[in-house]
């Protein structure tokens, strides 16, 4: 690396060239002088030839070129998978009517009406195999057959 002044007396004038070439460009870009066109040529333009392509087919192989053997393709036994469906759940018909007592509490008493029919349910309970797994006052969280599903409070 250059050091003391050879550095400066040759990178000085470096950077000075290169911020002069800088605003040369800027003020060359603003000025009013309108650029000289060059005389223009005309060109014509034949249109292009399109060559139709050649068209061919591969016939079928029969034998292998480089061994001389026949060839004889490996033929894949393809077996169907057979598909199992799961049966759809169907849930029973589930309103959440609201908190009867201790809304907030762990021994909070919720009024759920399952099938038609209104239960009295604290967390944990199961009933017609419909289990309480949290509940709050504006919707409830239950769990049936494994599946879990939320319900909002019924109006």
């Amino acid at each position: 690396m250059l050091k003391g002044k050879k550095g400066l007396y040759i990178l000085l004038p470096v950077v000075a060239l290169v911020w002069g070439a800088i605003i040369f460009q800027v003020v060359g870009a603003f000025s009013n002088e309108n650029p000289v066109v060059a005389e223009t040529v005309i060109v014509s333009v034949a249109p292009v030839e399109m060559k139709e392509r050649d068209t061919f087919s591969l016939g079928a192989i029969d034998r292998d070129p480089f061994l001389g053997t026949l060839y004889k393709p490996k033929k894949k036994v393809v077996t169907p998978k057979p598909r199992i469906k799961k049966p759809v759940l169907v849930w029973p018909s589930i309103t959440y009517k609201g908190v009867v007592s201790g809304e907030g509490n762990a021994n909070a008493i919720y009024l759920i009406a399952i099938n038609g029919a209104d239960q009295l349910m604290k967390l944990k309970q199961t009933i017609s195999e419909v289990t309480l797994i949290r509940g709050a006052s504006k919707s409830i969280r239950v769990k049936y057959k494994g599946k879990i599903k939320d319900f909002k409070i019924a109006n």
